[in-house]
């Protein structure tokens, strides 16, 4: 995950632990399911992993799949190891009777945004992500 926080240039706000992780994946109900991806002849080499959760959707009146985070190591990219995870993902969304299946993706990152258009996904330009975090969140709460 950290390599992920370095791609992305946000090492800044990354937080995860090995604890905070196995809290995450494994309390009940897990906060957010996830899959590693090994290489070939070698499952203790991790290449690349998904993460995803549940949403809503009011509109369609049906739970969704976000994407939290899919990343593969660079040194296997281009093999469609991401394809083949954005693939298990939409059958999920599919068996699961999901209204849909989505993701963020960084302005900056014309591969990424290439390659799921490729796929058949739409980039959505007129919607923005508003979070709040941090000492914003607590001012909000009180």
């Amino acid at each position: 995950m950290l390599d992920m926080a370095e791609f992305e240039n946000l090492t800044g706000i990354f937080k995860a632990t090995r604890d905070s992780l196995r809290h995450s994946l494994f309390s009940d109900p897990p906060a957010v399911n996830c899959l590693v991806g090994v290489a070939a002849g070698d499952p203790g080499t991790p290449i690349a992993y998904i993460m995803w959760f549940h949403n809503y959707s009011s509109f369609l009146d049906k739970r969704g799949l976000y994407l939290e985070d899919l990343y593969v190591d660079p040194k296997h990219r281009g093999k469609g190891v991401g394809k083949l995870a954005l693939r298990h993902l939409a059958q999920l969304a599919v068996e699961l009777d999901c209204g849909r299946f989505e993701w963020s993706v960084l302005d900056w990152n014309r591969n990424a945004i290439d390659f799921y258009e490729y796929l058949g996904a739409q980039v959505l330009p007129d919607w923005r992500i508003v979070r709040v975090t941090g000492d914003a969140l607590t001012k909000l709460a009180n």
